[in-house]
């Protein structure tokens, strides 16, 4: 089996000249090589933009903690104002022209490279439950998640709760309207930081089973949605990478593997095809681990999963190789996807060179497993 390389998406501010310069980077950058899609990010620093941009809407909003977005623990935190009642212009993305513009590029790319025909634009999509909760609980977030302050400003998260269906109104119509005009161009990489760091926390506290059922339900729901549109997705799990540090440092695989069960298991009774899904290893500047127990829980990763391996470490494409080997042996499978564990939009320019061919090399790695034994190891399950 081949597998694709996975541009998580964003690059450095310094190469963002214009939509087509971006397309042409990645192309340039996979060699040939087969993509799951072409990226075209708006935003080096995923939603900070969009966070600055509600105070477009402060005869609705509110700043009721500042903060400049200088790191995690500087994180703005907005409110609404009393009597004013939230609606989805008030938290649309407004990106239709923008995309619609990254589309006409992405067209005018796919001319000058035949290797693209199949390939769609891949656009990140924010989860509205992240969108939500860093739009008013963000003071709530810093290193490590610590308990304390996030009881400090859970205050905020019950808002962020209750606005959620406005949220989730916004995005979807914004995803409608652009999937009405380039369904077949279009792939949206749906990205939830907070399902995959509430379920490391959860499993700190001991809580990982009634925290699984809940965020699970929310990512199945809105990836249920999302379908229904016609949209194609693919999921994106993180750890947090602003600044290139993450919000919480995993032990194990496991807290994903759990929320991909129970969000796999809510799809399937609702008839639902289980989209691409890319599983981080390595995160923030820490390489992908190269012990074997930290992987051993992807055995038991529900089967119908194409996995994207997030073990790319830019600076170590040998050891890039042996986190897949890992992942791969540990899964039971060869992996639909290999790449870095975030985007690039926090790296330097050369990172994010090294990083591109390090993802390339460790794609077009042998695989461990024999087609026999993989054979072997679906059987037994």
């Amino acid at each position: 089996m081949t597998r694709f390389v996975h541009f998580v998406g964003s690059l450095p501010p310094q190469l963002m000249t214009s939509d087509s310069d971006v397309l042409e980077w990645f192309v340039q950058r996979s060699r040939g090589h087969q993509l799951t899609g072409l990226p075209c990010d708006l935003d080096p620093n995923w939603v900070v933009q969009y966070l600055r941009d509600r105070e477009k809407h402060l005869d609705v909003f509110e700043v009721v903690r500042g903060g400049d977005f200088a790191d995690y623990s500087d994180m703005r935190s907005y409110g609404v104002r009393p009597g004013r009642t939230l609606e989805p212009r008030h938290v649309s993305m407004d990106r239709v022209g923008r995309i619609a513009e990254a589309v006409t590029a992405f067209r005018e790319v796919q001319k000058r490279h035949p290797e693209l025909a199949g390939t769609r634009l891949q656009i990140s999509q924010p989860n509205p439950l992240d969108m939500a909760l860093f739009v008013f609980a963000g003071a709530a977030v810093t290193d490590g998640l610590p308990l304390g302050r996030a009881l400090r400003h859970a205050g905020a998260v019950t808002p962020a709760l209750r606005n959620l269906p406005v949220f989730v109104e916004a995005v979807l119509a914004e995803m409608a309207e652009l999937t009405a005009r380039y369904g077949d161009t279009l792939t949206w990489q749906v990205e939830s930081p907070i399902a995959q760091l509430a379920l490391v926390k959860a499993t700190q506290l001991g809580a990982q089973v009634p925290a699984g059922r809940l965020v699970a339900r929310q990512l199945a729901g809105f990836l249920e949605r999302a379908h229904d549109i016609g949209a194609q997705t693919v999921l994106h799990l993180c750890y947090g990478d602003y600044q290139h540090k993450e919000l919480l440092a995993p032990r194990t695989i496991a807290p994903a593997v759990n929320l991909l069960n129970a969000t796999a298991r809510r799809l399937r009774k609702r008839g639902v095809p289980l989209p691409p899904a890319h599983i981080p290893c390595a995160y923030g500047a820490h390489p992908a681990p190269l012990d074997p127990a930290f992987y051993r829980p992807l055995h038991r990763l529900n089967k119908d999963w194409r996995l994207i391996a997030g073990v790319v470490s830019p600076s170590d494409t040998e050891r890039s190789l042996r986190s897949l080997a890992l992942f791969e042996q540990a899964s039971r499978r060869t992996a639909y996807g290999v790449a870095t564990a975030c985007g690039l939009g926090r790296s330097t320019v050369e990172d994010a060179e090294h990083a591109a061919a390090a993802t390339v090399a460790t794609a077009d790695g042998d695989s461990p497993i024999a087609p026999s034994d993989l054979q072997t190891m679906q059987r037994e399950g």
